[in-house]
């Protein structure tokens, strides 16, 4: 193993154990009273568990890895500026974090939410970790080196056509309306796939298509840091990620469709 390799091994397992850390401190403060914040409505929330959660991960990062820049969810100014930063992001190796991925969930005392941590590597997303506290699943992934639960190996579901998928999506907070894009996009799914599902945090959605527990997810208006981990479990899975295109996805894109393969085409024809 050379020393890049070597490297960014360390780096994988110290994104697993910076998660693990987030993971405790989360459950601890679940016993404690939230304060709850509005962000842009009542559907965009954070809570000082957010906060504390990005803290820790922030300060473990820029302790192990000062050269290395960071993009995180509630620090880092406008959300709309994480995509342009990724049209040209910085060079050498970067963290983009979400320290509590699910907030909504997590404020209703649902066990899906994840800490999500993916890491970049001149743009290139190399390794991607998402942990749920809750249920102590992680998922992982590495560039060429599989993706995995708990350690052990997982692939993408075998379906082979539309109708035998079970997909996912999520509504973007400005798009929880009667008139929303989503509710179009979900009549037109409605009938051609076997199900549909909304539950509520993408990286850990991303991650049930990488297991094979979900066919295939869809969602409009997502964020570098909800899809950074998410992406390379699902690359190493066996999966097939774009845009709503159908073009090869890139962090600075806010449409995106993933799927074990087999029917990202059928996917992407009915949401067109």
């Amino acid at each position: 193993m050379n020393e890049q390799l070597e490297m960014e091994d360390t780096m994988m397992q110290d994104a697993v154990r910076y998660v693990k850390e987030a993971g405790a401190l989360i459950l601890e403060l679940m016993k404690q009273p939230l304060q709850i914040h509005e962000k842009k409505n009542q559907s965009d929330l954070v809570t000082i568990v957010d906060v504390q959660s990005e803290e820790l991960l922030r300060n473990r990062i820029m302790n192990d890895y000062p050269s290395h820049w960071i993009l995180s969810e509630e620090t880092d100014g406008c959300r709309e500026d994480s995509h342009h930063l990724m049209l040209q992001p910085p060079s050498g190796y970067g963290w983009i974090i979400d320290p509590v991925d699910g907030t909504t969930n997590f404020i209703h005392k649902m066990a899906h939410f994840a800490i999500s941590v993916g890491i970049i590597k001149d743009g290139v997303p190399i390794c991607g970790v998402v942990y749920n506290p809750v249920t102590d699943e992680l998922y992982f992934g590495r560039k060429h080196g599989g993706a995995f639960l708990n350690g052990i190996s997982i692939q993408v579901g075998q379906e082979q056509e539309l109708d035998q998928a079970l997909l996912g999506t999520g509504f973007p907070a400005k798009e929880w309306k009667t008139n929303s894009i989503v509710v179009e996009q979900i009549a037109k799914i409605t009938g051609a796939a076997r199900d549909v599902r909304i539950i509520g945090s993408a990286s850990l959605d991303l991650c049930l298509v990488a297991s094979g527990r979900l066919t295939g997810f869809w969602h409009d208006g997502l964020y570098p840091w909800d899809v950074a981990a998410g992406l390379i479990i699902i690359q190493e899975a066996g999966g097939k990620i774009s845009n709503r295109a159908g073009n090869e996805f890139k962090l600075s894109d806010d449409t995106l469709v993933a799927s074990n393969s087999y029917i990202h085409q059928s996917l992407l024809a009915v949401l067109k």
